[in-house]
């Protein structure tokens, strides 16, 4: 098989469930077509769960699994933009999943439009069972700069022209784990003249759970609010603009977050005890086309 005929799923793996892990990799194991390769990129030192999960998966050919050569979650998308031999390479989150036929439909698109750099699809939101707690989130028929002010509208599924992506160094390492990968990156790309198009189809599974750490609601809500004033200084937001965005951030999404800052997690974890479960959650009333404020910058888990 041709790898220029395939797309690789670029899997990072640091703080991680281990049944949602499984459950990531037997989503890719499941695609309609053979059309996929895997590269998993660890943090090391791999325990032994993991290294028990990921056993299983390298007996495959198609599986690779690599260190983490970078800074966090956009360093571990670099090293597998860099490692992966396929043209289009594609997002999955180690707590998420890929509905069956991603592959397939990817391929199919990738072939039939040579012309564009990067396609993002449709999306649902499951919960800790995965079970559906949301509608199918659309994405916007047509993308430009100015819908990246007030939000990113390009989320996961996003599958990218590998070379476009490495022309300008990959996804920003400084940027903190809340939004390299589906905020940040897709701006910059498009940015570099870019042709971005949506995949109306329901590709991939986002997982909405407390049952483990999760970058939304763990990562301290002082270290999001920074990822985000770097995200605007970047792409040269205005001030009075970016501080709006930002306070619109702390009424909404930003209420999931569990602590305020890193005193604030050591306080509630170490002296009082936090249960994770009796968390704000956003409300997950998405309808066709919505693209509210509500919507995260990224929902990764790391």
């Amino acid at each position: 098989m041709a790898l220029d005929d395939c797309v690789t799923a670029l899997m990072p793996v640091k703080n991680y469930h281990p049944r949602f892990l499984r459950e990531a990799l037997a989503s890719v194991f499941a695609q309609t077509s053979s059309r996929w390769r895997l590269i998993v990129i660890v943090e090391p030192p791999v325990d032994a769960k993991m290294a028990e999960i990921l056993s299983g998966a390298r007996h495959d050919s198609r599986v690779r699994v690599t260190d983490n050569q970078g800074l966090g979650l956009a360093g571990a998308f670099n090293t597998g933009m860099r490692a992966a031999q396929t043209d289009f390479v594609a997002t999955l989150l180690s707590d998420d999943l890929w509905t069956a036929n991603a592959t397939e439909l990817l391929t199919s698109r990738i072939r039939a439009c040579p012309e564009v750099d990067l396609h993002h699809s449709a999306l649902r939101v499951i919960d800790e069972d995965g079970r559906p707690i949301s509608a199918v989130r659309h994405p916007p028929r047509q993308v430009s700069l100015d819908d990246f002010v007030m939000g990113s509208p390009v989320k996961h599924l996003i599958c990218w022209r590998r070379a476009k992506g490495l022309s300008f160094g990959g996804m920003h390492e400084s940027i903190e784990a809340i939004g390299p990968d589906d905020y940040d990156f897709p701006w910059t790309m498009l940015e570099h003249g870019a042709v971005i198009r949506a995949l109306d189809a329901c590709l991939y599974l986002y997982r909405d759970h407390r049952e483990a750490y999760r970058i939304t609601t763990h990562l301290p809500r002082s270290a999001q609010l920074r990822s985000l004033r770097r995200i605007f200084q970047r792409h040269g937001v205005p001030a009075h603009v970016a501080r709006k965005r930002l306070r619109d951030a702390r009424r909404v999404y930003l209420r999931q977050c569990l602590y305020r800052n890193r005193f604030d997690r050591w306080l509630r974890e170490k002296i009082i005890g936090i249960d994770p479960e009796r968390g704000w959650r956003l409300p997950m009333e998405w309808t066709t086309g919505d693209r509210r404020a509500t919507d995260e910058p990224s929902g990764a888990e790391e």
